[in-house]
């Protein structure tokens, strides 16, 4: 699917409506641009946690709470001081 915009005062852009419709973006939604090869992609900010989370996954087990872990190790660290 191709499509074309024209960036208009104050840097703005409009989604055309069947991209906003596939990605199912709503008034308020909020998105991630990033910029890769010279290309900017844009990402339902929905897309963009749930990729951040299966890179995490890869790494650390779900059963572990990162949270607990990062307590435990302040205060070792409080007890060291």
């Amino acid at each position: 699917m191709l499509a074309k915009a024209r960036i208009t005062k104050g840097g703005k852009v409009s989604i055309p409506s069947a991209y906003r419709k596939f990605l199912n973006l709503k008034d308020g939604s909020e998105v991630v641009f990033t910029i890769k090869n010279n290309q900017i992609t844009i990402s339902p900010l929905s897309a963009a946690l749930e990729n951040a989370r299966r890179l995490i996954s890869k790494y650390h087990s779900s059963d572990d709470s990162l949270v607990d872990q990062l307590i435990a190790q302040r205060r070792d660290e409080a007890k060291n001081e």
